[in-house]
């Protein structure tokens, strides 16, 4: 017998039982009386622990009905496995973090900037336990995210190093596909703009006016007294 999705009780019923308690039921295998117990009467199983599907995806366990009076097998033992149904217990954790990246001012539109990563424990074949959807929390509207892969680009055009130099971005990543009630992690990326050559040289007008006058006065003088 394969049980799917158990959910804390499996019925175990022999044809030869004829409900006067003649028949007593045992159980065997992985987590038999630690993590299962059988009722010997009526052969119900029950979960006597909590059951984590991270821990543990499934158990192989044996069932055998014998005479209650003689210790006899009253039929062949049946194998059975209990597979652990997935519930989303767990939310996204980011691999690394806080992230810190660097990105050229000036930089068009859409230029990638670093890619943040976050992995959930959830069975990712069981609903969207498991499928995480990446979002901006702080950081907009200067910068974005791809909502799947987690790469981080710039959204704002002629992002100036000498206006604003740092930004901190909070990333968000959360399970369900991102629908109401599942679960959400958060990382920080610190991001800053690296300097290029977008400033010319400039002089002070207004001092350099001034000395220009002041050496070409001095020049007059030395002329009128050579002469």
């Amino acid at each position: 017998m394969d049980m799917d999705n158990f959910q804390g009780e499996l019925k175990l019923h022999s044809d030869m039982d004829r409900g006067d308690g003649s028949i007593k039921y045992i159980l065997s295998g992985e987590g038999a009386g630690i993590v299962f117990t059988i009722d010997d009467t009526t052969g119900d199983i029950h979960a006597i622990q909590r059951l984590d599907r991270e821990e543990r995806s499934q158990y192989t366990l044996r069932a055998q009905a014998l005479d209650r009076r003689t210790g006899r097998p009253m039929e062949p033992e049946s194998e059975f496995i209990i597979k652990i149904q997935d519930i989303n217990d767990n939310e996204p954790k980011f691999l690394d973090g806080p992230y810190v990246a660097s990105v050229p001012e000036m930089s068009p539109v859409g230029t990638s900037v670093i890619q943040v990563t976050a992995t959930d424990a959830d069975d990712p074949t069981y609903g969207n336990s498991a499928r995480v959807v990446y979002s901006v929390l702080q950081g907009q509207p200067y910068f974005s995210v791809d909502s799947k892969t987690g790469l981080i680009r710039t959204a704002l055009m002629n992002m100036d190093r000498e206006a604003k130099e740092y930004y901190e971005v909070i990333i968000q990543a959360k399970d369900m596909g991102g629908q109401l009630g599942g679960l959400a992690g958060t990382t920080t990326v610190n991001i800053s703009l690296s300097d290029v050559n977008d400033n010319p040289p400039r002089f002070p007008q207004s001092n350099f006016s001034r000395d220009l006058s002041s050496s070409a006065s001095e020049v007059l003088k030395k002329s009128l007294a050579i002469a």
